[in-house]
């Protein structure tokens, strides 16, 4: 097995201590609106199913875009740097992967101000993989090197900037510069992504009571196609600053606002398990 399938598995597992499991993507907040129905489980094609694929296109078009240029900015940057262990100053990269980041972070908490509890949830999720990063895997041996000593002083500074307020630290650029740090390759990177986000909002139908956890992995099996194809067609997508792609829709967009604002009423409900 190779290092990649390997990070691949850890990345993967639900166990993954990143604070997701408190997350339900609005899902919550649309069964107690009536957008989804109690009776989810019951019939192949179901008010669950379409709440998870309207999420997961909504995932695809909006927050993918910025793992996948925080993964390449990133990548970009530490390919200057020799897998060795010499003591050369790598100063002028860390600070260069690190200013590139915050302007894409900040990019990203702008486009999220009107959502609040997205927000919340977001720098929550991107907070916990980057502890994750500085407490577990910067000590793993296979992080000892020039590179990976350049990721680890990245992440650390990023954290020190993140409890000072001078920075927020989301999830899907922290996801993107995570993986580009454990040299996980893009595809993988973008993959791994969406399959979470879906396993997420399954994880939190379970606990909704809206489906058994049986029928659950039988309809995230049944995901696969619909998520390939979405991967197929967006995962070119990378959040542009200024340019005529953002101008024409082909950067970072919403295409669900109605799931946002189903999202944005969560902490007004009387009753709720999840924090989003």
């Amino acid at each position: 097995m190779d290092k990649e399938t390997w990070l691949l598995w850890l990345l993967a597992d639900s166990q993954l201590p990143t604070g997701g499991f408190v997350a339900s993507a609005g899902l919550e907040a649309a069964l107690q609106a009536g957008l989804v129905s109690e009776s989810a489980a019951d019939g192949a094609s179901n008010s669950l199913t379409e709440f998870i694929r309207d999420s997961a296109h909504n995932q695809a078009r909006f927050a993918l875009p910025f793992c996948s240029r925080a993964y390449e900015e990133a990548a970009e940057r530490l390919s200057q740097v020799s897998y060795d262990k010499s003591n050369a100053d790598d100063s002028t990269t860390t600070t260069s992967v690190l200013a590139e980041f915050l302007g894409l972070d900040s990019y990203h908490h702008a486009m999220l101000s009107s959502n609040k509890v997205a927000m919340r949830a977001s720098v929550a999720q991107g907070g916990g993989l980057l502890s994750l990063f500085t407490r577990g895997y910067a000590l793993a041996e296979c992080m000892s090197d020039r590179r990976g000593q350049v990721c680890v002083g990245v992440a650390k500074q990023l954290q020190r900037l993140a409890r000072l307020g001078e920075a927020k630290a989301h999830w899907p650029t922290v996801f993107g510069f995570v993986c580009a740090a454990l040299g996980v390759s893009l595809a993988h990177t973008q993959q791994l992504y969406m399959f979470q986000f879906v396993r997420q909002v399954f994880s939190a139908a379970i606990r909704l009571n809206l489906v058994g956890p049986l029928r659950a992995q039988m309809l995230e099996c049944d995901m696969h196609p619909y998520v390939s194809a979405l991967l197929k067609e967006q995962a070119h997508l990378r959040v542009e600053f200024s340019s005529l792609d953002d101008l024409f829709g082909e950067s970072a967009v919403y295409t669900e606002p109605i799931l946002e604002l189903y999202q944005g009423m969560h902490d007004r409900l009387y009753s709720r398990i999840f924090n989003s």
